[in-house]
């Protein structure tokens, strides 16, 4: 008996190890975690829980169809590089998430403070993807490139891949606007979309899943750059970045990018004035001075506060919303927030003006268009 208590007293180590490893195993399963360094490779700790957040299908060092010095030097020599080209079926964009502007050294809550949320609200380096994470980041960290006075961003090829001819009638829709990320590599968490700059478009939410106005982080432009994780930080826009082309007074909003599922982001305003736009933040309508009628969504220069409903900056969900976007909310995604829009109080929204013609005209482009629009109510446009 004394022999096996004596046993039992050699075990704690091998146990401690033993556990430690199931832990692991758990955690790169998306299992339970404290804070990102117990999650696997491309892999954060948000609430709690392991999640995949990058996805690196190609070399560190590669740069796509782009000059190689467009993924290569460093902050404030670093220059915007973006390339849009068609498939038989998809549209590409291939860029290095650089954006066409000046873009300063960047501490959200200030030098010194964390990631997580502003001091008045607590321990701003209190929160499991960045936790005793502090701005400027430590120069020794393989992520980091900063300044004394904040984090400044890398370039980091990204590749973009969106569908040519979307299909509104696909009856998968509405999506959540996480769903199918058009972005094929690097760091695809909460990616919507891409501006034409070929920066990253992502969802309302921070990183724990939380809306980033009512979390009070700073945007210049619509934007700022990622902690530094991963391959460092990253620009990338989270509100309409309306510091480039936005609006065309008395006109349509200019195309300003596009959404994972393929349909186009326009900037403010419409020909009728204020968009008519169902819960996704999306509408049947003209887009150009000839009356080429699509289902796209408009960009909003929204500004949210808590108890208030949410209002979309970029889109609510992947529409047409059919009058269904509280179905796309996921516990996976933000934690189960509701990102979906007021609407137009129908099934499907039509933008006042729209040449009844026209619309037929695109949704005869896809088997049995029309008959599919006549089962939703629509508003009088």
């Amino acid at each position: 008996q004394s022999a096996g208590m004596a046993h039992g007293k050699g075990r704690p180590g091998a146990m401690a190890a033993v556990l430690a490893a199931v832990a692991a195993a758990r955690a790169s399963a998306g299992g339970m975690c404290t804070s990102t360094t117990d999650c696997s490779r491309y892999h954060m700790c948000i609430r709690g829980a392991c999640q995949m957040v990058f996805r690196n299908h190609f070399d560190l060092d590669y740069c796509g169809q782009l000059d190689a010095e467009c993924c290569s030097g460093d902050w404030p020599n670093i220059t915007s590089c973006v390339l849009w080209y068609e498939t038989s079926t998809h549209r590409i964009c291939e860029s290095n998430s650089v954006p066409p502007y000046y873009v300063a050294p960047y501490c959200p809550y200030g030098i010194g403070q964390g990631y997580c949320q502003p001091p008045t609200d607590g321990d701003s380096t209190d929160c499991d993807p960045f936790r005793d994470m502090v701005c400027p980041c430590n120069a020794t960290d393989p992520s980091c490139e900063s300044t004394t006075t904040g984090d400044v961003m890398v370039p980091a090829f990204q590749y973009f891949k969106f569908p040519l001819n979307p299909d509104p009638t696909d009856s998968s829709k509405p999506k959540h606007m996480y769903d199918d990320p058009a972005l094929k590599n690097g760091n695809t968490f909460q990616v919507i979309g891409a501006h034409l700059n070929g920066v990253q478009i992502k969802g309302p939410a921070e990183a724990n899943g939380y809306n980033v106005d009512t979390s009070l982080i700073p945007l210049g432009c619509g934007g700022h750059i990622t902690p530094p994780v991963g391959t460092g930080p990253l620009y990338h826009y989270h509100k309409a970045a309306d510091c480039q082309d936005i609006t065309s007074p008395g006109s349509h909003g200019p195309l300003i990018g596009y959404a994972s599922d393929g349909f186009a982001f326009y900037g403010f305003g419409d020909f009728q004035g204020t968009p008519v736009l169902d819960e996704c933040h999306g509408h049947f309508g003209p887009v150009d001075e000839q009356g080429t009628v699509e289902y796209h969504y408009h960009v909003s220069a929204a500004y949210n506060l808590d108890g208030v409903a949410h209002k979309p900056y970029y889109m609510g969900c992947q529409g047409p919303s059919k009058g269904q976007c509280n179905s796309t909310v996921n516990e996976d995604y933000d934690a189960g927030a509701n990102w979906c829009g007021e609407g137009c109080g129908f099934e499907l929204c039509v933008q006042p003006g729209t040449d009844q013609e026209a619309l037929a005209a695109y949704l005869s482009s896809f088997s049995d268009g029309v008959d599919w629009f006549n089962n939703f109510t629509v508003n009088e446009f």
